[in-house]
């Protein structure tokens, strides 16, 4: 079986429309993340003069999100093995839509950490469902769609930051804005779960009779999820450290400065938008090889050459280097077997790099300058490069059946 061709045991397709509607319905989950992440990171600055809190408190506040994302996840993939998806995924959305207007009426940093953390639980239980569902719907259609549901995550989260930053403009109140992004979760992104799938994937366990929980760890998993927790680091530093980098370091003016981000976060959409078509054309480990080390030069390049317009150069080459990564680590880790468990593990390793990224760029930058500890994300994306063949698709073990329909429907073997 060639790497480029994907495996169709997952089941076969129930006619046209029920396909593109089961797409639809997932792409629209993953914007609608997206949609809550991009408005809440556009409202911060409110919410901090609102509770006047110094950076240091608002920097442990906004620990919540990772901390209950890190939490929720291996314990949402166990639920999978025995909750449906889309059950998962509709309540992750409505604490999405509840949780992020409560962080308007916390009246303290500890309050504020509390309100976070339980919607990071509920990017954390969406995540992990969605992105399960998205490997089913992949498998059961026979081709790549991955890269196409993170662009779409992509672009909710372009439209998210679009509406934090009118809203600010127009001098509405973060509640406001916190308000309307929750009108299109509840209603276009609580409808579209529940075309998600209706029954949990049973997993086949190494005990007879039981239902596997957790992940079955190999090496392939452990490579899987340094390669995940490589691309979110390195996704997170340019979040965190991009217009500090390029107005304390290179001197570039504030406004200037708040494009490193944008940059980073056009070429990664436009990458993940690309990456299903790349892939079927350069296969899934020679595109991660190839896209981390465009990542690991370009960015490497850019802190050498240390101009701004370098700087901003380097950070569009990152997102475009990294787009591509976390759908294919994501569609390898399906691959293994047990999806829901696996892939919790796999963002959980991800989300870790995320929350550690900030501490870990910040502590070194401390120590010696920033530019230098941002070489932590161009060691990292050398390690994608390193790490690829972990990307190579495999059948997926045989599930645990459902009790068939006639007494040897499980002895026929696929053609």
């Amino acid at each position: 079986m060639s790497d480029r061709v994907l495996d169709r045991s997952a089941g076969p397709a129930t006619g046209p429309r029920a396909e593109r509607v089961r797409r639809l319905a997932v792409l629209t989950v993953f914007a609608m993340l997206g949609v809550s992440e991009g408005t809440w990171a556009a409202r911060i600055p409110a919410i901090k003069a609102g509770l006047h809190l110094s950076p240091g408190l608002l920097g442990l506040a906004l620990l919540g999100p990772a901390v209950g994302c890190v939490l929720a996840m291996p314990a949402t993939g166990a639920v999978l093995a025995s909750v449906p998806p889309r059950r998962v995924a509709q309540a992750g959305l409505l604490l999405l839509a509840v949780m992020l207007p409560v962080t308007t009426v916390t009246s303290s940093a500890w309050q504020l950490f509390l309100v976070l953390l339980g919607w990071g639980a509920g990017i954390g239980m969406l995540d992990v469902a969605m992105n399960t569902e998205a490997a089913a719907v992949q498998d059961q259609l026979g081709r790549r769609l991955m890269s196409g549901f993170h662009g779409a995550y992509s672009v909710g989260g372009l439209a998210g930051s679009g509406l934090g930053a009118i809203t600010a403009a127009t001098g509405l109140s973060a509640r406001t804005a916190f308000l309307i992004a929750a009108v299109p979760i509840v209603f276009a992104g609580v409808a579209g779960a529940q075309a998600f799938a209706s029954r949990p994937a049973h997993h086949a366990s190494d005990r007879p009779g039981r239902v596997a929980r957790w992940p079955k760890w190999s090496w392939a998993l452990v490579a899987l999820g340094a390669i995940s927790f490589a691309s979110f680091l390195g996704e997170g530093a340019a979040g965190n450290w991009s217009a500090v980098y390029l107005h304390s370091s290179l001197g570039a003016s504030a406004g200037v400065a708040a494009v490193g981000y944008s940059v980073f976060a056009v070429t990664m959409t436009a990458g993940r938008l690309s990456g299903d078509w790349l892939t079927d054309r350069v296969g899934p480990v020679r595109l991660v090889r190839l896209a981390g080390g465009l990542a690991t030069a370009g960015f490497g390049c850019a802190l050498l050459i240390g101009h701004v317009w370098s700087g901003l150069a380097g950070f569009a080459v990152l997102g475009a280097g990294l787009s591509v990564v976390v759908p294919l680590a994501f569609t390898a880790t399906a691959g293994l077997g047990r999806p829901g468990p696996s892939l919790a593990m796999i963002t959980s390793f991800g989300y870790m790099g995320a929350l550690a990224g900030p501490a870990i760029i910040g502590g070194l930058a401390d120590v010696t300058s920033l530019p230098a500890a941002l070489g932590t994300v161009v060691l990292l994306s050398a390690l994608i490069v390193v790490l690829a063949g972990a990307v190579r698709p495999r059948r997926r073990p045989a599930a645990a059946p459902d009790p068939p329909a006639e007494p040897d429907a499980t002895r026929l073997a696929p053609p």
